[in-house]
C-alpha cells in the first residue's frame, strides 16, 4: 500500500520571520526617501569658480581683483541685461533659449560696434528691437534665439540637477571690452528673486527656482587669429544662469514602473514556487514555466532601459538605471532558484518550503539600494 505523498512540516511560527522582513524592508525604504528627500531640497552647489553679482559693489570688487593691471586702465564695461521667454530642450545636451538683451554704452566711450556674441551657441539669431539715447548713454535691445550645446551631468537621474547658462562676449572683446550686469535693469539680482525670467516661462518637467548673474575667469589655448590678443590669461567672463529642478514623478513613473511591477510579480512566483506540489498545481506553476516567464521579464527590463537610455543618452550607468540593473540579477536568482527547488528541494539554503527566499527576498533588494543611493549621492 502506497503512502500518499505528505508535504513537509511547516515550520514553527514562520509569521514572525514574514513581520520582521517587512520591518527591515520598510527601514531600507524609509531611508532611501530619505536621502532622496535631503538630495531634493538641498541647493545645487555653485560651479566651481563661479562669483555671484548681486550687486554694484559686487562687480566692482570682482573686476578689481580679477583684472590684470595692464588691463584694468582702459577697459570698458558695457552693462547688459538678459530677459527668457522660452526655454526649450531639443537634446540631453542641446538647449534652445528666447527672449531679449539690451545694452548701455556710455556717451564718454569711445566708438564701439554695438553687440554680443553667445559664446557656446550651435546657432544664434538676433533682431534690433529697439536703439534710443537716454540719460548719457545709448540704450540698444535685440530679440534673440538662440541654441546652445552644454554640458549636463545625468548620473543622479532623475534627482540630477542642471545648470543652462547664458555666455556673454562683446563683439570686439579684443579691445578689453567687458560684459557686466545692468544692476539698475532689474528689480533685484537676488537668484530667489529670478531675475531674467519671464513670468510665463515654463520648462517641461523642470522646475525653475531661481536665476543669477556670473562671472568665470577663462582663459584659451588660442588667439582667435587676433594679433596682440593674451589667449593665455584668465580673464572675466559674463553669465547668466538658470539652474533647474528636474520633477522626478513623471521619469519614476515612465521609467521606474516597469521593473518595479516585474519585481512584485517576480515576489508572488517566489512566494508559491515551493516543494508542496499540491500548491504548486493550485496555482499551475511549473519550474519550466517560471524559466520562460523569467526570460520574457528579462526583454521586457531590456527594452525598459534601453527607452531610458535613448532619453538620457549618459555615458554611464545613471542612478535609476541601476533599478533595471538590479532587476536582471533578482530574474535570474528567482530562474536558479525555481530550478533548484526541483533538484535539490532538502536544501538548507531554502529553509523550509522556500522560506529564507522569501523572508529576504524585498530585505536583500532595498539594502542593494539603499548601498547604491548611499554611494551615488555621497553619503
Amino acid at each position: 500500500m502506497s503512502v500518499p505523498e505528505q508535504p513537509p512540516p511547516a515550520p514553527k511560527n514562520p509569521s514572525r520571520w514574514y513581520v520582521g522582513s517587512a520591518v527591515v524592508a520598510l527601514v531600507f525604504l524609509a531611508l532611501i526617501i530619505i536621502v532622496w528627500n535631503r538630495e531634493y531640497n538641498t541647493p545645487a552647489p555653485l560651479f566651481p569658480g563661479e562669483s555671484v553679482m548681486r550687486r554694484q559693489e559686487d562687480v566692482t570688487r570682482f573686476m578689481r581683483e580679477n583684472l590684470p593691471p595692464d588691463v584694468a586702465g582702459d577697459a570698458l564695461f558695457i552693462p547688459t541685461g538678459v530677459v527668457i521667454q522660452t526655454l526649450e530642450f531639443k537634446g540631453p545636451y542641446t538647449v534652445q533659449a528666447g527672449g531679449y538683451i539690451w545694452q548701455k554704452y556710455p556717451d564718454e566711450y569711445p566708438p564701439l560696434d554695438h553687440g554680443f556674441v553667445f559664446a557656446e551657441a550651435e546657432s544664434t539669431t538676433f533682431t534690433k528691437v529697439y536703439e534710443t539715447h537716454q540719460d548719457g548713454e545709448t540704450l540698444v535691445g535685440w530679440n534673440f534665439k538662440t541654441t546652445l550645446r552644454e554640458k549636463f551631468d545625468y548620473s543622479k537621474y532623475p534627482l540630477d540637477r542642471q545648470l543652462l547658462w547664458l555666455r556673454l562676449w562683446h563683439v570686439e572683446f579684443e579691445k578689453d571690452v567687458y560684459l557686466v550686469p545692468d544692476i539698475a535693469g532689474y528689480d533685484s539680482l537676488a537668484p530667489g528673486a529670478t531675475p531674467g525670467l519671464d513670468e510665463g516661462l515654463v520648462l517641461e518637467n523642470w522646475e525653475l527656482g531661481s536665476s543669477y548673474f556670473s562671472f568665470r575667469l577663462n582663459a584659451y589655448n588660442s588667439n582667435f587669429g587676433i594679433q596682440g590678443y593674451n589667449s593665455a590669461e584668465s580673464l572675466p567672463e559674463l553669465y547668466f544662469n538658470v539652474p533647474i529642478q528636474r520633477y522626478i514623478l513623471s521619469p519614476l513613473v515612465a521609467r521606474g514602473i516597469a521593473p518595479l511591477v516585474i519585481l512584485i510579480q517576480l515576489f508572488v512566483i517566489v512566494m508559491v514556487i515551493g516543494s508542496n506540489s499540491k500548491r504548486l498545481e493550485q496555482f499551475g506553476v511549473r519550474p519550466g514555466a517560471v524559466i520562460f516567464t523569467c526570460a520574457a521579464f528579462f526583454f521586457a527590463i531590456l527594452l525598459a532601459q534601453n527607452a531610458l537610455r535613448d532619453e538620457v543618452k549618459w555615458y554611464g550607468v545613471v542612478y535609476l538605471e541601476m533599478v533595471h540593473v538590479l532587476t536582471y540579477f533578482v530574474i535570474l536568482a528567482v530562474a536558479a532558484n525555481s530550478v533548484a527547488l526541483v533538484a535539490n528541494p532538502d536544501w538548507g539554503l531554502f529553509g523550509q518550503d522556500n522560506l529564507w527566499v522569501e523572508v529576504l527576498y524585498w530585505p536583500l533588494i532595498l539594502g542593494i539600494l539603499l548601498v547604491i543611493t548611499l554611494l551615488i549621492f555621497g553619503w
